[in-house]
This record gives structure tokens, sequence and C-alpha cells, in this order.
């Protein structure tokens, strides 16, 4: 792969006898997002902790833009690459500002650089600087917490982004936020990013590629879509799930890339708009008994969306 920002090659790990990690090898292009799947005790957090050295693997070698991780010392390695788990860590006896400040502190950037990166996350993520950075994090709610630990993660402009599970213990309103939050910021930055998490849904929501995992060994990586239209047997089947995988595959299609040109009108009661999901706007249909929907931007029709488009992509290739 040209430009990969992070190259593993046989990465192996073992507790005692058992091999959590087991020779594994992937690439991250500059500017993609590639999820590990898999159930807990798959080797998918100890990949992603040995690509920033906070566990050491047994044999192989992880490459960071080019350079071989262990010619790194892994305080300065560590500095360079954002890291956010799921329990947030944040410091409870520093404010929201200085949290977010760790690493820059740590960098030497001087004050007002410092002061300008902070407050610059703080709007990112939805805050008011003024109000939210003298703040200690007992007084946020969880997914407070969780978006000023992923502005932490970033605060030093890393490139790199390693995310453990970071949305987990979020209610599903909050995660679905959050998840969008971080989709559009990562677009804006060009972020390279691992995320790990358990649940396929997310998987599909965020990541370019994913890559599946069972008992330390990575068993297909593949772009969302091809994934779902082509599981491989056994494990990765059973995993990715097929009862909804028409439904997930319009999840990953929008309603733009469907729609016909049509008169330009008023905005009907029902439309949809272009950046919907063909999921939302099947929904709709269904609901509507309809066939066919008003694409709508700024409040006026730009064209429509017909259901039998959205039902030859939901199920091509998907039986």
């Amino acid at each position: 792969m040209k430009g990969a920002m992070i190259r593993v090659e046989a990465l192996t790990r073992r507790f005692g006898d058992a091999v959590a990690v087991d020779a594994i090898g992937f690439e991250v292009a500059r500017g993609e997002v590639l999820a590990l799947v898999g159930t807990s005790g798959c080797g998918k957090s100890t990949t992603l902790r040995m690509i920033n050295r906070l566990i050491e693997p047994d044999k192989g070698r992880v490459e960071i833009a080019g350079r071989d991780a262990r010619e790194m010392a892994p305080d300065a390695l560590r500095r360079g690459i954002g890291y956010v788990i799921q329990g947030v860590g944040l410091f409870p006896h520093w404010t929201v500002a200085r949290n977010i400040s760790t690493v820059p502190r740590l960098l030497g950037w001087d004050r007002s650089r410092i002061a300008a990166r902070v407050d610059e996350l703080l709007e990112l993520f939805g805050f008011d600087p003024a109000e939210a950075g003298p703040k200690y994090p007992a007084a946020l709610s969880g997914g407070q917490q969780q978006r000023i630990g992923v502005a932490r993660a970033m605060a030093a402009e890393p490139e790199i982004l390693l995310m453990d599970e970071p949305f987990g213990a979020l209610d599903p309103v909050t995660r679905a936020r959050l998840q969008d939050e971080f989709t559009a910021i990562r677009r804006r930055s060009g972020l390279t990013a691992i995320i790990v998490t358990h649940d396929m849904d997310e998987a599909f929501r965020l990541a370019d590629r994913i890559a599946v995992m069972d008992a330390g060994r990575i068993l297909q990586i593949d772009t969302p879509e091809r994934l779902l239209r082509g599981p491989r047997e056994g494990f990765v089947r059973q995993f990715v799930g097929l009862d909804d995988r028409a439904l997930r595959i319009l999840s990953l299609h929008r309603v733009r890339e469907l729609a016909r040109p049509a008169p330009d009108a008023p905005a009907p009661a029902q439309w949809v708009a272009p950046d919907d999901t063909l999921r939302e706007a099947a929904s709709r249909l269904i609901w509507e008994g309809g066939e066919a929907l008003a694409v709508v931007e700024a409040d006026r029709v730009t064209g429509e969306i017909r259901a039998e488009d959205i039902w030859r992509v939901g199920t091509r290739g998907a039986a």
C-alpha cells in the first residue's frame, strides 16, 4: 500500500503459554481509519498497545511513517500518537483545560499556543471554552468526559490516533453523536486512526476498512461493503451477521448516490436529504408505502430517490 502511515509485520505476543497475537500483518494508509473487531480476548487491544509500545512484541515489527518503532524512545513515540481508551482516564484533580494540554505541556509548547489549542479543541467538540475549561471532570457527563478524552488525544496535533473501545460505555444516543463528531473531525484533519471495537455496527460506521480477528489472527480485512457482501465462511460470516446484512449495506450509502433529477419545487411533507443514508430513505418509504421520495436541500426539491433503486443496492450480492 503506497503512503502507509502504519505498517505491522508478523507481530506476535505471548502471555505465558497463551498466544495473544499470532504473527499478524497489515497496513494503514495515511488518512485511513482501520477497525480491529472481534470477541473479547481475540488480541485486538494487545495489537493496539504494541503499536505505541505500551506492550512490547515478542516478534515482528511496527513501522510508523516508514520508521521502525523500536528505533524511537517509547515516550517520544507515544507523544506523537494520540491514544483514547473507554475509561477516558482524565485526571480528576486537573481542570478540563489542563487535561487537554497534558501532551503539549510535555512537548514544551509556549502558553499562548497551548491556550489557543485548548480553546480550538473545546469549540471543535461543542464546548464554550470559557465555561468548560475551568471545570473539573466530575462536573461533566459521561459523554462530555469522552469528548474531552478524544480532545486530549488530539491536542498535540498527532497524525495517528489509536482508540480502544472509545464509545463503548455511553448510551446509544450519545454514542452515535460522538461517532458522527469523530468522523467529521478526522475527515477535516486527515487523521490516520485504528479503532478497536467489538461492535460491528460501530466499525461499519467509522472505518474505511475492517479487520476481523479471532484467536490472535486476522481472518479477513476488507472494506465494510466487501466484508458484508463476501464474508469468509466460518467465524467471519457468523460475526458479521447475515440477518440484517442488507440493512447494513444500505447504511453505508447516501441518498445523493442514487438521486435522480427532479423539477425544482418547494419541499413536500415527506422527504430525505442528500446525506441521509439509504437505510433512512428505505425506512421512510416503507412507512409511507410509496415508490419514491423527494430529495431536498435548502427547502427546495433537488431530485428524487426511488424504492426500486434502493432495493437493488441492498440485495445485490448479499444473498
